[in-house]
């Protein structure tokens, strides 16, 4: 019994053995089978799965991509144009800067304290009141201005680099002295605005400033009725007469240019009228309208306001009159009630242009009262004359105590008169 009981036991192992190999195969074989595809670098993931990964990675690229993008800054040009009133010379201006040792003119001390705020600017730009006739006439003030050509010179000393000439002198010296003041002002390297040595195929100067196109115009209401003596086309060859038709043909030829900024230089007004007229508000009006940025005004001979304009959908910034920068007219040659001709201004305007986006923009505007310094120095003969920039020289000991009230009263009467609003300008 024993022995054959030992025997089916034996078998029986053996089957056993069997069924436990084929069932670890196959449990093996099923392993291998269902990790087959990642082993083939295929994936194992159900399609919903790889789709979110796909995104995760996407994602992740975008991340890095920002992360190493070089971000470019915005550059920006900045320039800064100067201007001032009226430079005149009458008579004792005249023999002020006569020097009979060399039997020469010289005007360069009348500037030398205005100088550097002038020097520094990109763009300056003055009204000469005056014609250039030379020496075949006499050198007489008013009525009839005829200055020595010295007088540009003190002029490009003191930094100015464009001079408006269109006014109601410019045919002081008729016509032969209207083209002269031109050539003689371009010779000596400054730009004239407004007034013509031949009939121009353009009225309008186009200067490039450090990468900003700047476009100038200059007109003048009238001159004295001299303009009687001309026809309309000898006139348009030599001067620019305001009047709509002209601005709106100046304001298209400039625009073809692309300019930057456009602006008008303009002899309007009424003289020693601290406010300005009907016929000024007009025409800033329009200049605004047709897209002019600047309007700058003479004649008055004394300080106006300034203002900013809005005219379908067009702004600009105005001021009406800039004053006298030098000349004889004060209390004690016209009187009392006069005091407001010996106040000027230096008007700085910084003009910005993004180099991205080629917007350009008037940033701000300061304001440099001066005063005109007349006084007859001791042991001399004839007056000096100096423009004195007032804060500057509020402490002057040298001064009188009279002259340096009197530039405190200009300071206020200008800073108050033109009423600049900061609030206009963007942060």
């Amino acid at each position: 019994m024993r022995s054959t009981n030992r025997k089916k036991k034996s078998q029986f192992n053996k089957i056993l053995v069997v069924i436990i190999g084929i069932l670890a195969l196959l449990i093996g074989a099923g392993f291998f089978f269902a990790n087959s595809n990642s082993w083939f670098g295929e994936s194992d993931s159900s399609p919903e799965t790889e789709e979110i990964s796909n995104e995760e990675a996407l994602s992740s690229n975008t991340k890095e991509e920002e992360e190493t993008e070089i971000v470019e800054e915005e550059t920006f040009i900045d320039i800064q144009i100067s201007a001032v009133g009226d430079v005149m010379a009458h008579g004792n201006q005249l023999i002020s800067a006569y020097d009979s040792g060399k039997d020469s003119y010289d005007f360069s001390a009348v500037f030398e304290d205005v100088k550097p705020f002038i020097s520094e600017s990109d763009l300056a730009i003055a009204n000469l009141e005056t014609t250039l006739a030379g020496p075949t006439r006499a050198y007489i003030g008013y009525p009839l201005f005829n200055t020595p050509d010295a007088i540009v010179d003190g002029l490009a000393y003191a930094g100015f680099d464009m001079l408006a000439t269109a006014n109601n002198h410019s045919l002081d010296t008729r016509a032969d002295g209207l083209k002269r003041t031109a050539k003689v002002i371009t010779e000596k390297g400054l730009d004239p605005v407004g007034t013509y040595e031949d009939d121009p195929e353009s009225r309008i100067q186009i200067k490039d400033v450090e990468g900003i196109k700047v476009a100038i115009l200059g007109y003048t209401e009238h001159v004295n009725g001299m303009e009687a003596q001309y026809t309309s086309e000898e006139l348009s060859s030599m001067i620019n007469l305001l009047s709509e038709e002209q601005i709106l043909a100046d304001i298209e030829e400039a625009n073809s240019h692309d300019p930057d900024i456009i602006m008008t230089y303009i002899h309007w007004g009424n003289e020693y009228a601290k406010e300005p007229n009907e016929l000024q508000t007009s025409y800033a009006e329009l200049l605004t309208r047709e897209g002019v940025d600047i309007i700058l005004g003479s004649h008055p001979h004394v300080i106006q306001p300034t203002e900013f304009l809005e005219v379908d959908g067009n702004k600009s910034f105005v001021a009406y009159s800039l004053g006298n920068f030098v000349s004889n007219q004060r209390r004690e040659s016209l009187g009392a009630g006069f005091e407001a001709t010996e106040d000027g201004v230096i008007i700085n305007m910084d003009i910005q242009k993004s180099e991205k986006t080629g917007e350009t923009k008037l940033k701000s505007i300061d304001l440099v009262p001066t005063w005109v310094y007349r006084n007859r120095e001791e042991g001399q003969s004839a007056y000096t004359y100096r423009i004195l920039p007032i804060e500057a020289h509020l402490d002057d000991s040298s001064l009188s105590e009279d002259y340096l009230n009197r530039m405190k009263t200009s300071y206020e009467e200008t800073m108050n008169r033109m009423n600049l609003d900061s609030s206009q300008f963007e942060e």
